[in-house]
């Protein structure tokens, strides 16, 4: 005999739908305020790991980005693409890492209106300081879970991100713009 699943908040919020609208079939929307309550969890949590040593969500952003990228570098367009800021966002954003020293900026020297982003050295250290605070917070979010059903959340996850954004195989990214980098609707 199998026991019911226990409840959330989100069947507390359906339950109130049904009430009000017998008829209303709401599995998306359902899938919907679960992802997104837990989207907000998930970077509640960070922020408050990465506040308690001194550092933003931008830095965050921007220096895990460049970590990533192709020798390190990125241009500020695609920094500003990666990031979903304006540029004058990203602009302020790189030229407070600047000051401290942890990435670079120079000319294009192809395209004398670009920038591009490099992390320095000391640049590569504070991104490994972010990224383990970063795994602390998420383990802790986490850690109550076993491995197979991290596991079944990663595949199931992946199958909705496939039929929203197709499928990386079939990606073809627009030139000069990293596969990462490009905006959903172009797959």
């Amino acid at each position: 005999m199998r026991s019911e699943p226990v409840r959330d908040r989100v069947d507390v919020i359906v339950d109130q739908w049904h009430q009000q609208f017998p008829d209303l079939d709401v599995p998306a929307k359902t899938l919907t305020i679960r992802l997104r309550r837990i989207a907000h969890h998930i970077e509640r949590e960070v922020q408050r790991e990465l506040t308690e040593h001194g550092i933003g969500m931008w830095e965050l952003e921007v220096l895990l980005a460049l970590r990533r990228a192709p020798d390190g570098r990125l241009s500020a367009g695609e920094l500003v693409r990666h990031c979903q800021v304006t540029s004058g966002a990203i602009t302020n954003r790189i030229g407070r890492l600047a000051d401290r020293g942890w990435v670079t900026r120079t000319v294009d020297p192809d395209d004398r209106r670009q920038v591009i982003v490099t992390i320095t050295k000391a640049g590569l250290r504070r991104a490994e300081q972010i990224l383990k605070t970063k795994l602390v917070a998420e383990e802790r979010l986490f850690g109550n879970l076993d491995r197979g059903t991290i596991d079944r959340m990663n595949a199931d996850l992946r199958s909705l991100l496939v039929s929203i954004e197709g499928a990386a195989d079939d990606y073809e990214p627009e030139p000069g713009v990293p596969a990462h980098l490009a905006p959903a609707g172009s797959r």
